[in-house]
């Protein structure tokens, strides 16, 4: 395992607000080892800097006094080299034998001491043209050059010394090695803090939302006045938890509503099941009966089931279209033939149908047209009349259904779509026993076409829904 591996792995485990801390500390370190790498770099070069400049300048100087010395040698007075050096420049004039005929600082460290005291690492810095010792608190720059006159050759060495400017250096450097430590320690403590201030809504939004349990769904996160990401966050939070609540809301009464349903039919079962257990099967009038309603009721019993495992589909995002360009009209008619075969309790009638195309699953079309087909016929009275039109407008087709059943009240106009929502009314017709699934199953298709749905209706003069489908694109 690499060390970047290890250092993952132990810090994996840390609290956000550590991690906070120490990035942010590790971010202000970095910052200010740049600073200070910058700052150093600069100090050194507006030190040193001058020393090397003061030496070049004085040794171009002397060059200068030399070309005048080769025109007029017999009147050289070495007075002159004193004043071509700029001041703290030292200048010593040695020739071949060792003999000093320039030294313009007798107490100026002696060369032997120079060399004794040599850096044998040269400073970064510092120019490669100089040698640099150093003599107690002081640093010496050293810079040479020959200068030969009728086969005699002397050296001149030009020194700088470098003493209040090494003191600042090394005051310098102590003081930025204490700010690094205040900063960092600094930079540690306020990384603390931010992070325990920043991360404190979250603890809160925590320790809320471990309090909201299934059997306690009220419970929401409180939204600070700022607007900021935690705001967001809680908003979010708490349209998750209005959607859950919502769902397990729906959920409790699908099963309290299916429940409910599943029970009419098998206590009928049952008790007739019962009743034949008690009074046998001689009696052909009662074993008929009995017969007659465990069918019934098993169908029932089979269309609840089929219809909420095609709701529980929908939920799930399960159930499949298989869309296609069909025949609107050749659709409407066939399922009209078949309820003009089927129903003979009412006049059941098809007064127009014009041909128009749509895109959709031709299965599930057909199942929500029979839906609408067979609510008709369950709140209309025996006699009474269904009629279903069906014309082209534009670019939608008008396919409406019409009874002259009971109606609707205007307060349940809206809940006639929701899930087991029946009309309690004494004139329904005895057949009107569905589950009060079908409008809900009607509705899921019409959505998943892109079927809009408007209801007319008065209690007592019949409803009309009208379905406005779209005309596919040919």
């Amino acid at each position: 395992m690499s060390v970047i591996e290890k250092i993952k792995s132990r810090t994996s485990n840390f609290e956000i607000s550590t991690k906070i801390t120490f990035g942010y500390a590790t971010c202000i370190i970095v910052l200010l080892i740049m600073i200070n790498a910058a700052m150093w770099m600069g100090v050194m070069t507006a030190l040193y800097r001058p020393a090397e400049k003061a030496i070049m300048y004085s040794m171009e100087q002397i060059e200068n006094v030399f070309e005048e010395l080769e025109e007029n040698y017999d009147a050289f007075n070495p007075a002159e080299f004193r004043g071509a050096l700029v001041a703290g420049v030292v200048l010593r004039v040695i020739d071949e034998q060792g003999n000093y005929l320039v030294d313009t600082d007798k107490k100026y460290p002696s060369m032997e001491r120079f060399e004794e005291n040599i850096l044998e690492e040269p400073l970064a810095f510092a120019s490669n043209e100089f040698k640099i010792a150093r003599i107690g608190n002081a640093l010496i720059y050293r810079a040479e050059m020959s200068y030969t006159h009728e086969g005699k050759t002397v050296t001149l060495y030009f020194f700088r010394t470098i003493t209040s400017e090494l003191k600042l250096f090394d005051e310098l450097a102590k003081s930025l090695l204490g700010l690094d430590i205040f900063g960092i320690i600094a930079a540690l403590l306020l990384g603390r803090y931010l992070s325990r201030k920043i991360l404190t809504p979250i603890k809160t939004m925590n320790e809320l939302a471990r309090e909201i349990a299934f059997e306690k769904m009220g419970g929401r996160i409180p939204i600070g006045e700022a607007n900021d990401e935690l705001s967001e966050l809680a908003k979010t939070l708490n349209e998750m938890l209005d959607r859950l609540q919502g769902g397990i809301n729906k959920q409790q009464k699908f099963v309290s509503d299916a429940s409910h349903e599943l029970r009419t039919p098998a206590t009928v079962i049952a008790g007739y099941i019962e009743m034949l257990k008690k009074y046998g099967t001689d009696d052909k009038e009662l074993l008929t009966e009995s017969i007659a309603a465990i069918s019934s009721e098993a169908r029932n019993m089979q269309m609840l089931l089929e219809n909420m495992l095609f709701i529980s589909r929908t939920d799930q995002k399960r159930q499949k279209l298989n869309k296609k360009t069909l025949d609107l009209d050749d659709i409407v008619g066939d399922v009209m033939s078949k309820m003009k075969i089927s129903i003979t309790t009412h006049e059941v009638a098809l007064i127009k149908n014009e041909p128009a195309k749509i895109y959709g699953d031709e299965t599930t079309i057909k199942q929500m047209i029979r839906v609408f087909l067979d609510n008709a016929v369950k709140y209309t009275p025996e006699g009474g009349t269904i009629k279903v039109n069906s014309e082209v407008k534009g670019k939608k087709i008008l396919l409406s259904i019409s009874d002259t059943g009971i109606g609707i009240a205007p307060e349940n106009v809206n809940k006639i779509f929701d899930r087991f929502f029946r009309i309690d009314s004494e004139d329904l017709v005895s057949s009107a026993n569905g589950s009060g699934l079908g409008l809900s199953i009607a509705k899921w298709i019409a959505d998943a076409h892109g079927i809009k749905i408007s209801v007319e209706s008065e209690l007592g003069a019949g409803t009309t829904f009208i379905l406005k489908i779209p005309i596919a694109d040919i």
